[in-house]
């Protein structure tokens, strides 16, 4: 008998690839996050540190220049956070969406796989029955030709 090959073995390929690549861009997504999560926590870690400061100089002997200076720094960091804040909200949305396309990609190569397994199961038991039905054969042939000696030896 022929050796097993699934029909659609092409296309299971390419779903791997497709799949591979949509992981690869969800790991990417991920990777966005991480780091737009790291820059807000920075930025937010600055920005309180700025209005330490700033409660520092109103409390002991500073120039109004220099707390106008530390006032302008703060609303500075905090449009930097509220920018940041924004582009976290779009990194979870395009790690979300990527994550979906992933999954859907992986859906599509496990049809594919259950799909070659089942024709493998079916293959391997044709291939059994037929073995086995060679050795039913074999085994009638000898049973035969062995009672074909015993009745022409008397």
């Amino acid at each position: 008998m022929r050796a097993f090959k699934f029909s659609l073995e092409s296309v299971l390929i390419l779903r791997i690839r497709e799949e591979d690549v949509a992981k690869d861009s969800y790991a990417e997504a991920v990777a966005f996050y991480n780091r737009t999560m790291l820059s807000l926590n920075e930025g937010l870690g600055d920005l309180e540190q700025l209005q330490e400061t700033l409660s520092e100089k109103r409390q002991g002997v500073s120039k109004k220049d220099d707390q106008l200076m530390f006032l302008q720094a703060i609303r500075q960091q905090r449009s930097f956070c509220d920018t940041l804040t924004q582009r976290l909200a779009r990194a979870q949305q395009l790690q979300d969406l990527r994550f979906r396309l992933w999954m859907e990609a992986r859906s599509k190569t496990q049809m594919l796989e259950k799909l070659k397994e089942r024709h493998k199961q079916r293959y391997d038991a044709e291939v059994q029955r037929i073995e086995e039905k060679a050795v039913d054969d074999l085994v009638s042939a000898r049973w035969g030709s062995g009672r074909r000696e015993f009745e022409f030896s008397f």
